[in-house]
């Protein structure tokens, strides 16, 4: 595939004829060279970084959380891996847009020398070529986070601090860190396609008073929706093997960050679990103002105080029963006999 779309394009000026003739042998060779680059990387920098991180977050979130351990489960399938490689692989993405034109020039030259009908397939390649380069920079970021989160190291907020009006908040370490970029990477990677893939070769154009033929029109349409949707697919390809690479050094990598945590003064602690109020007056206090009196309120629901029974119940005398008064003359009669 990658030898048919860059059949017509120019190869990368820094790489000798004799080692690479054209541009597909030269997206091979940066292939085969990346993945003992990527696995060399996460050997030499995870667990380092995980360690900076998981400092940093104790430092700055120690007024109102605390951190811990949390117990939880040792399986993780290959769904789960598949998931955890669309993160960093959208993120690589949209980062490769900062150096996309400064890598076109450093790998093409000012004026490149492209084959006539492969025109609209350049900004496919250039694409690729950064997103490629992207993807060191992308797990430097994202593979702490796979460290710490398979080691279970959450933050959660204070006891004190659960009083107040505001959700009670536990999430791991690395979740916390892994959200903050994968936030990013959902916002930055739409419109880095839409500005590479239609904005720049077809809309951009139009505007300056460029004519395109609808057959034009079509394929460049069709290229950029498949390359949108493509692009994080072929990233991923190269993000899975590390992700593999992890699940075999996870236990070494679980048990130094735990070290680590212990230290800072993290216990093991419970799953929370997350159950449904049967009875309102269970939740409610008098004292303290609490969410299941709105809650009460929105839904047309009553609090009965089991505190307020309790009192109404001790002013009004409780009559015995007949058994019990016939437990009482029974006694009577005994202690009378024993006189």
């Amino acid at each position: 595939m990658i030898l048919t779309i860059t059949q017509g394009m120019p190869k990368i000026e820094w790489f000798p004829e004799t080692l690479s003739p054209n541009l597909g042998t030269d997206i091979i060779t940066i292939m085969i060279i990346a993945f003992p680059i990527l696995f060399l990387e996460y050997y030499l920098f995870a667990v380092p970084i995980a360690v900076v991180l998981l400092v940093g977050t104790k430092v700055i979130k120690s007024t109102r959380y605390e951190l811990n351990i949390m117990n939880i489960g040792r399986n993780f399938g290959g769904t789960q891996q598949v998931r955890r490689a669309a993160a960093p692989a959208l993120f690589a993405v949209a980062s490769a847009e900062l150096f996309r034109n400064p890598l076109r020039l450093y790998l093409f030259g000012p004026d490149p020398i492209i084959a006539p009908g492969f025109e609209i397939l350049f900004p496919v390649v250039v694409s690729l070529m950064s997103a490629l380069i992207a993807v060191p920079i992308a797990l430097l970021l994202f593979m702490p986070t796979w460290v710490l989160n398979d080691a279970g190291v959450v933050t959660h907020l204070k006891s004190d601090k659960l009083e107040l009006r505001q959700c009670p908040d536990t999430q791991g370490v690395g979740r916390w860190i892994a959200n903050m970029l994968g936030g990013y990477a959902l916002l930055a990677f739409p419109i880095t396609m839409f500005l590479n893939h239609f904005y720049d070769p077809l809309i951009l154009p139009w505007l300056e008073g460029t004519t395109f033929s609808a057959q034009q029109i079509f394929f460049q349409v069709t290229t950029g929706t498949l390359w949108t949707i493509g692009l994080p697919f072929f990233v991923m390809a190269f993000i899975l093997p590390v992700i593999m690479f992890n699940e075999a050094l996870q236990k070494r990598s679980t048990v130094r960050i735990l070290k680590l945590a212990t230290r800072l003064g993290a216990k093991m602690v419970h799953k929370e679990r997350i159950q449904e109020i049967k009875r309102l007056s269970y939740a409610y206090d008098e004292e303290k103002s609490a969410t299941v009196e709105l809650y009460a309120a929105a839904s047309n629901k009553e609090i009965v105080s089991t505190q307020k029974s309790i009192k109404s119940k001790s002013k009004t005398k409780v009559k015995s029963s007949p058994k019990k008064e016939k437990t009482k003359t029974k006694q009577k009669k005994t202690q009378k006999k024993s006189k």
